[in-house]
């Protein structure tokens, strides 16, 4: 056999503009799902590092308690044991906020039960009910995640005010 014939016998690939393109879509689809699996990795690791700080902080937020409480209390040892005390308080505060640790707002906010803890009610009419009153323990959330909500005491409708709101909603159906 010569080599002409065994090139007439021989079938040249010839690709089909379709079946080019369909292969084409399958390599990009491919492509794209792995950006996507690498992004979705990507978060994921972010969120486990994140994960992983929280846990490191929170036994930094007892210390904190303690040293508000420290500072709290009447008498002290004096102005220079005060000094240090807030000394040591601020350099807590501020590795706390390195780790993007802050405080959550709590007194004349309303309450949110995302970030708040209502351990106590009071009944006035000196503030918007759900409002909060007073902090009782404070709350701390790290960048977009509530480490600790803040334990609050909100405002409730005075018992005679919540009957007459009743009763004038009642009247007028």
């Amino acid at each position: 056999m010569s080599k002409q014939a065994k090139e007439q016998e021989t079938p040249q690939p010839a690709a089909a503009p379709d079946e080019l393109q369909s292969l084409k879509g399958q390599l990009l689809r491919l492509q794209a799902d792995f950006e996507n699996a690498k992004k979705r990795w990507l978060k994921n690791q972010a969120d486990a590092q994140e994960s992983a700080a929280a846990e490191v902080i929170r036994p930094f937020l007892e210390i904190m308690d303690d040293f508000e409480r420290a500072l709290a209390a009447p008498g002290g040892k004096g102005e220079s044991f005060r000094a240090g005390m807030e000394m040591i308080g601020r350099r807590i505060a501020d590795l706390l906020e390195s780790f993007g640790v802050r405080p959550i707002e709590t007194v004349g906010r309303q309450f949110d039960p995302n970030c708040h803890e209502a351990v106590a009610h009071e009944e006035t009419d000196q503030a918007p009910e759900n409002t909060v009153l007073k902090e009782l323990r404070r709350g701390y959330r790290m960048n977009h995640r509530v480490l600790r909500p803040a334990a609050v005491q909100i405002a409730s409708a005075p018992a005679e005010s919540k009957t007459s709101n009743e009763a004038t909603e009642e009247g007028g159906e």
